[in-house]
């Protein structure tokens, strides 16, 4: 964790927009500095953030703005931002990216000039932080610094909520992890799964890896329609399912990755990965010169794994399905001998999910918060 004291005196700062390939390097160094002295930081992969601003290559950018700024002191990069215009949402702008020292002069900085190339896309509110589009990576860390992040989740500095609040965001909405061990289950909820399985009719099985392709634009769609009314929910085209598939390709389990079907075809999903960033860090954030081989030895080892997606067609809503899937995943995650988990972000406000997840003694350890800030008109 980082432990830093607030800067009471300003510094030397300049914020300079990324539009080269020094600007490239600076953004993504900028990163680094601020987490150099965090145990938990995990880095990104290589070349993930290169192509998150590849038009070519990350299909969320189609029909949107992106621009990114970073934040210099004597030439070092220490901070960085970006933010988004999505076309479909006007009037609506999102903040990410945000890295910044302890400091709330450095954090104006940086978010003066994100605000103020909102405000000229005319995007007078703004939510941060968010990477590209609500879906993953949503939302600024506030409880739960005590260990790494899982993979594809939020990870900042206790200090970001402070520097947020002192330059006039607030926190608009909550999200939750919950965490798994091998003690977690509630035997009723047991006996609710194994009456719902008897009585509906619906069979779950593993995704097919030989057809993965298109098993993803299943999930993609079962994510679309349970997550219709959620906040800011962007659907999943085809393209990006298609690039989720690619991504999951090399370290999905099918064991963990469970599609359910009825009469009518598809009308679930629970979808767990292992937790990738766990084998990351055991590579020492390099894949050279050896971090590649301890990558290889350890991938079949890890040790803990997210339950990054829970669907369910609205037909099957109030048969149990859920509360069947997540039993199954349990008992899965016993079977495989995972040792920790985490099912990931939950919505605050969404009680169904809540209330079994809470009936089955999962422990809330992470929480996350979005901020808004509504800017005046230029």
């Amino acid at each position: 964790m980082i432990v830093a004291a607030p800067r009471t005196s300003p510094r030397s700062y300049r914020v300079v927009p990324v539009n080269d390939a020094v600007g490239e390097r600076h953004f993504r160094a900028a990163g680094a500095a601020v987490y150099r002295h965090d145990a938990n930081w995990v880095p990104p992969l290589p070349g993930e953030e290169r192509q998150t601003f590849d038009r070519r290559r990350n299909p969320q950018l189609q029909g949107v703005g992106a621009r990114r700024w970073t934040l210099l002191e004597r030439g070092v990069p220490v901070g960085r931002v970006a933010a988004f215009a999505p076309a479909h949402r006007p009037g609506v702008g999102y903040v990410g990216f945000f890295e910044c020292p302890d400091d709330p002069h450095a954090a104006r900085a940086l978010l003066d000039a994100a605000e103020m190339w909102l405000r000229a896309e005319q995007r007078l509110e703004c939510y941060g932080p968010i990477a590209v589009t609500p879906r993953e990576r949503i939302g600024l860390l506030v409880d739960g610094f005590d260990r790494p992040p899982m993979l594809f989740t939020p990870y900042n500095p206790p200090y970001y909520a402070a520097l947020l609040e002192a330059a006039g965001w607030a926190p608009h909405l909550y999200l939750r992890a919950y965490g798994w061990d091998p003690g977690c289950a509630e035997p009723r909820l047991n006996r609710v799964a194994e009456r719902a399985a008897a009585r509906s009719g619906i069979r779950v099985r593993p995704l097919r890896l030989d057809q993965l392709r298109n098993e993803t634009r299943v999930v993609a769609s079962l994510i679309n329609e349970t997550l219709a009314g959620a906040w800011h929910f962007d659907p999943i085209g085809e393209q990006e399912s298609d690039e989720m598939a690619r991504l999951l390709r090399p370290i999905l389990d099918p064991s963990i990755a469970l599609l359910a079907e009825d009469g009518g075809g598809p009308c679930g999903v629970a979808l767990g990965v292992p937790d990738v960033n766990w084998l990351w860090r055991r590579a020492g954030g390099r894949l050279w010169p050896l971090g590649w081989v301890r990558a290889l030895r350890w991938r079949h080892h890890i040790p803990q794994v997210r339950c990054m997606a829970l669907g369910l067609a609205t037909r099957v809503r109030g048969s149990g399905l859920a509360v069947r899937l997540i039993d199954q995943l349990h008992r899965a995650g016993l079977e495989r001998g995972f040792a920790c988990g985490e099912l990931s972000q939950v919505y605050e406000d969404n009680e169904g999910m809540r209330r079994i997840l809470d009936r089955m003694h999962f422990p809330v350890v992470r929480r996350y918060a979005v901020f808004a800030r509504w800017l005046e008109a230029a």
